[in-house]
C-alpha cells in the first residue's frame, strides 16, 4: 500500500530524512548562530534607519547584504557536512558582534545629535556676590545684609532669586541701581553688603577696564539658576534644497555650562547654500559697535559682544538686523569645548596668513606661560595650538580683524577634517567631545538630512570668508549704562555694504567666491574642499 505524497518524510537539502532528536551539537550551534545572526540583522536596520540619515541606495546595499550573509548561512546549515557548518557558525557569531557594535555606534550618535541639537531651554544664573573678605559662609550668614540689584535689567531673574531668598529670611532690605556699574560700586564701597548680578552682566563688568579685577575683590556666595522653555523651530522640510543662515557664537564664560548666557566672543554669520556646496563666513568683531534689539535697550548702541550678554538670541537679532539677513539657527561652543573637538578629531589643517607667536596661553598641562608659533601657509594644530591661534590678536596690526580671520580659518579646518572619511575613525571621540560644549537650536530631523545630503552625493564644500572692518573709537555703551565712553570699533560701512552683498550672491546661488567687489585683503576663497 503506497503512501500519500503528504505523508512522505521532509528530506534535508542533500541529505536523507532527519528528526529533531537526530541533530548533532553542530547542527544545533548552527541553527543557533543562524538565529542570532538574523536577529542582529533585524536590530541594526532598524536602528539605522531610526537615525534618518539612511539614503536609498544606502538602504539597499544594506539589505543587499544582509540577505547574502543571512542567505548564505542559512544554505550552509541545510547541508549535511559538519565541518562548514561549524565554520560558518563562527562567522555568524563574529558577523554579530560587528553588527552588535555598529548599532552601538548608531545608537551614540543618534544620542550625542539629540543631546546637542533643537536646545529647547533657556538657562540663566544669577549670583549673590559679597566681597573677598565677607564673614558670610552660605546664603544662610546674609539674614540681615544690604542687597543691590538692578532695577531696569534682568528683572526677572532677579525677582525670583530675591523671592527664593526672601522664603528663609522674610523681608529684605535691598536697593535698586539704575547701571551694573553703580551696582558694583556700591558693592566695593560697602554701601550694600551683597550684589544680585547676572551672570551676562557679571562677565560684562569685568569686561570693563575700569573693574577688570572685579572678580579678585569679589567672591560668589551663591547661585541661582532659573530654566524656561521655548518653543522650539519646526524642522524644515526645504532644508537641503534652499540657503539658511547659522549665527555661530564662541563664548569663554566662567562657567563650563554651555547652556549659561554669556558675552560672545565670536560672532560669525555662516550662510549655507545646500543646493551648491557652498558656505559663506561674515566674521564681525567683537567690539563693533551696534544696535541693539530687545527691551530695555532696543534702540540703543553698544558692543556685539555685550549683546551676548542679554542672550544667544538677542546676538542673533542685532547681527539679522545689520546684514539684512535672517539668521534661522544659531550653533554655540566654548572655547574649552573647541579644545577637545579639535583633539577628537585627530587635529586640524589651518592657514595661517602670517608668521607670528601666540603667548600667555595654557600648555597641554596646563601651564600660564606657553607660547605657540605658527608658520606663514598650512600649519597643523592640536587643540591648544588652536585655540590659541583663534584667540590671538595682539600679534597683528590689524588685531581683531586678523583675528576673526583666524577664526574662520578654525572653522575651516575643522568642516574639512568633519567630512573627510578620517573621522569614522575618531568618531566617538568627536561625539564625545561636542557633549556639553556645543549645542544648537537646529531640529536633529535638519541635521540628519544635511547628513543624507552628504551621504548621498559626497560633495566637497567650497568655502569663502570676509570680515568686516571698522575703526578705533570711544562711545557709551547702553548695557553699561554709566555715560563712560568706552573703546568699540565703529562699523566700516562699505564693507557691511560688501557683506550684505555678499550674503545675497550666496542666497541667490552666484558663488561668492566670484564677487570681483571682494577685497583681497580681507576675502579668502578656499577650492580645497572641492572634489
Amino acid at each position: 500500500m503506497h503512501r500519500r505524497n503528504s505523508e512522505k518524510p521532509q528530506r534535508a537539502y542533500g541529505g536523507r530524512p532527519r528528526s529533531l532528536s537526530s541533530l548533532s551539537t553542530v547542527d544545533w550551534f548552527g541553527l543557533a548562530c543562524l538565529i542570532l545572526m538574523v536577529a542582529c540583522s533585524v536590530i541594526l536596520f532598524i536602528r539605522l534607519m531610526s537615525t534618518g540619515m539612511m539614503t536609498g541606495a544606502l538602504i539597499a546595499i544594506l539589505v543587499a547584504v544582509l540577505l547574502v550573509f543571512n542567505g548564505a548561512h542559512l544554505l550552509v546549515q541545510l547541508r549535511r557536512p559538519q565541518l562548514p557548518k561549524l565554520i560558518c557558525g563562527i562567522v555568524a557569531i563574529l558577523l554579530s558582534g560587528v553588527m552588535i557594535y555598529m548599532v552601538s555606534v548608531a545608537g551614540a550618535m543618534q544620542s550625542a545629535l539629540m543631546a546637542i541639537s533643537g536646545k529647547l531651554l533657556e538657562q540663566e544664573t544669577t549670583y549673590v556676590v559679597v566681597l573677598k573678605d565677607d564673614a558670610a559662609a552660605d546664603i544662610g550668614d546674609t539674614v540681615d545684609y544690604r542687597f543691590g540689584s538692578l532695577s531696569h535689567a534682568d528683572e526677572e531673574n532677579t525677582a525670583a532669586l530675591l523671592e527664593a531668598v526672601k522664603d528663609g529670611f522674610g523681608t529684605l532690605n535691598n536697593t535698586s541701581y539704575d547701571t551694573v556699574t553703580q551696582l558694583a560700586t556700591a558693592l566695593l564701597n560697602k554701601e550694600v553688603d551683597a550684589i544680585l548680578i547676572n551672570q551676562g552682566y557679571l562677565t560684562l563688568l569685568e569686561s570693563t577696564e575700569e573693574y577688570a579685577t572685579f572678580a579678585d575683590q569679589t567672591r560668589i556666595l551663591y547661585e541661582f539658576t532659573t530654566t524656561k522653555e521655548v518653543d522650539p523651530i519646526q524642522p524644515n522640510p526645504s532644508i537641503t534644497r534652499e540657503p539658511f543662515v547659522v549665527y555661530c557664537s564662541g563664548i569663554d564664560a566662567r562657567s563650563t555650562d554651555i547652556n549659561v548666557t554669556s558675552l560672545s566672543d565670536v560672532n560669525i554669520m555662516a550662510v549655507v547654500n545646500p543646493k551648491t556646496h557652498e558656505i559663506l563666513l561674515i566674521n564681525t568683531p567683537r567690539d563693533y559697535y551696534v544696535e541693539l534689539v530687545s527691551e530695555p535697550y532696543a534702540g540703543q548702541m553698544d558692543k556685539l559682544t555685550h549683546a551676548g550678554g542679554l542672550g544667544i538670541e538677542e546676538s542673533m537679532k542685532v547681527l539679522s538686523n545689520l546684514y539684512d539677513v535672517e539668521a534661522t539657527y544659531y550653533a554655540r561652543v566654548n572655547f574649552t569645548g573647541l579644545v577637545d573637538i579639535v583633539d577628537a578629531l585627530g587635529g586640524i589643517d589651518v592657514y595661517s596668513d602670517y608668521d607670528f607667536t601666540a603667548y600667555g596661553m595654557r600648555d597641554h598641562l596646563g601651564g600660564d606661560d606657553y607660547a605657540y608659533h605658527y608658520t606663514e601657509g598650512l600649519n597643523h594644530l592640536d587643540g591648544w595650538a588652536a585655540l590659541a591661534f583663534a584667540r590671538e590678536r595682539h600679534a597683528f596690526e590689524d588685531g581683531d580683524n586678523q583675528r576673526g580671520k583666524n577664526q574662520m580659518a578654525v572653522i575651516e579646518g575643522i568642516v574639512n577634517k568633519a567630512i573627510s572619511p578620517q573621522i569614522l575613525s575618531s568618531y566617538a571621540d568627536v561625539l564625545k567631545a561636542v557633549e556639553g560644549c556645543f549645542v544648537t537650536n537646529m531640529p536633529y530631523e535638519d541635521i540628519s538630512a544635511l547628513v543624507k545630503m552628504q551621504l548621498r552625493d559626497m560633495s566637497g564644500w567650497n568655502i569663502t570668508t570676509y570680515s568686516v572692518t571698522g575703526y578705533n573709537d570711544a562711545q557709551p555703551c547702553a548695557t553699561v549704562g554709566d555715560g563712560v565712553s568706552y573703546y568699540v570699533m565703529s562699523p566700516d560701512e562699505e564693507s557691511v555694504e560688501t557683506a550684505k552683498a555678499m550674503i545675497q550672491q550666496m542666497i541667490n546661488g552666484s558663488s561668492s567666491s566670484n564677487n570681483t567687489s571682494n577685497d583681497a585683503d580681507n576675502s579668502t576663497s578656499d577650492n580645497n574642499t572641492q572634489e
